[in-house]
């Protein structure tokens, strides 16, 4: 009994060995993200000299965003505080909102000021959606 149990362990894993080699492998562009991995990040930064509002969107197509979503799906940031505020809110610094969607349906909002003492995996975050993100929301260029 103990020698047929073995040998068709032994046949059962080299067939799923088998199918497992001769399946194609998805490419990675099409694989779903983990449970839990960062999807999309919307930055809105209002404040400033001008007192500016824009919105910055970084998903999975944003070309360039693939940092600043591993960034996002960090355990570092997921535990980061909801609001790292100055101890002096005067002059004309940016406010920072970042709202980041998680596969599984999980939302984190964290919100900052320029020049505030905050965790650096935030300003990266916020450097990364900057300077990768979409802005949906701006008006299009005069002609």
């Amino acid at each position: 009994m103990g020698r047929t149990r073995t040998r068709n362990s032994i046949v059962t894993l080299i067939a799923v060995c088998g199918i497992a080699a001769l399946t194609p492998a998805t490419p990675a562009a099409a694989a779903p993200a983990p449970f839990g991995s960062a999807t999309k990040i919307v930055l809105d930064r209002s404040g400033g000299f001008a007192g500016k509002q824009d919105s910055f969107v970084v998903d999975r197509t944003t070309v360039g965003g693939q940092r600043a979503l591993r960034l996002a799906g960090n355990y570092r940031f997921k535990w980061l505080r909801n609001s790292y505020q100055p101890r002096n809110p005067c002059c004309d610094r940016y406010a920072y909102r970042v709202t980041v969607s998680y596969r599984g349906g999980f939302r984190k909002t964290v919100r900052t000021v320029q020049g505030t003492d905050a965790p650096k995996i935030l300003w990266d975050v916020i450097g990364e959606s900057e300077r990768y993100g979409v802005r949906p929301f701006s008006p299009a260029p005069a002609a």
